[in-house]
């Protein structure tokens, strides 16, 4: 009876809303040699009528300032930029994450249904009564806790598929842990997903990315470099700094090249190492 309550409470307070919003706080080891590279930041779930959303929060929120503000230039550009740069879009009609290669990015289906294990075990967790899952996603094994008292099949990144919210979800390792820490209703009626000017995702497969990654990964370039081969004839070949001054093209592409390289040696510890195997 309590749960049929809550179901109905939420769903009418939901039928209300223009989305509804829950904060994750993500916790992931960037470079699986170094157990201390921790990187904590907040992750939001939206809900929406027809799709749900997984983002940034810190870069959902930056994204709404400069889209609400004509000069966004150097007052902006103190605003933090999040780690998590990956979106994930759930739909009935389309599931996709955002990956990026380098600075390119992809929109990486994702259509293997999860199918989780669900065991006995249960606890409370902030509140919620919540029952235990395992799945094996991506290379790792994963450990759930959901309830049923959220009667949304949801759940953060790419997780999902459970007869309740995901409220909090971890590896065998702990190298990457999901918890959630705030919902509520908002206003918003907008998408978080923003199509960048001459960086226009494609849609592809799993194994496309794959192979796509490998080749970057093997053979990096910079972001200049990259950005020029994906729209040709865009840029003159000048580059300027801050104050209109001509800088170096050459050193530029030698400094970015070598930022891509640590990039990838820095921050290697994915979430889905299939994917990036």
């Amino acid at each position: 009876m309590k749960n049929i309550l809550l179901f109905i409470l939420f769903l009418s307070n939901f039928c209300f809303a223009q989305s509804h919003r829950f904060i994750y706080e993500y916790k992931f080891v960037a470079d699986s040699t170094k157990s201390d590279s921790i990187i904590v930041e907040n992750t939001r779930l939206e809900i929406f009528k027809d799709h749900s959303e997984f983002v940034s929060d810190l870069n959902a929120i930056r994204d709404s300032l400069s889209a609400t503000r004509k000069n966004i230039g150097d007052e902006d550009g103190a605003f933090p930029i999040g780690n998590y740069k990956n979106i994930v879009y759930k739909s009935k009609e389309l599931n996709y994450s955002l990956e990026f290669v380098g600075i390119q990015p992809f929109k990486v289906l994702q259509n293997e249904k999860l199918n989780w294990e669900l065991l006995k075990e249960t606890k409370n967790i902030q509140g919620y009564h919540c029952q235990k899952a395992i799945i094996n996603f991506g290379k790792r094994n994963w450990i759930a806790w959901f309830t049923q008292e959220i009667p949304l099949q949801e759940g953060p990144s790419v997780f999902g598929n459970l007869p309740g919210l995901i409220i909090q979800i971890n590896d065998e390792k702990n190298q990457h842990s999901f918890s959630l820490i705030a919902n509520y209703k908002t206003a918003n009626v907008k998408t978080n997903i923003i199509e960048r000017p001459y960086l226009l995702s494609a849609t592809i497969t799993r194994s496309q990315f794959n192979k796509k990654w490998n080749i970057y990964r093997n053979n990096p370039i910079g972001g200049t470099e990259q950005f020029m081969i994906m729209n040709p004839g865009l840029l003159s070949g000048k580059s300027f700094d801050a104050h209109g001054n001509e800088m170096d093209l050459t050193q530029a592409k030698r400094e970015e090249l070598n930022y891509a390289k640590r990039l990838i040696g820095d921050v290697n510890n994915y979430l889905d190492l299939e994917l990036y195997k």
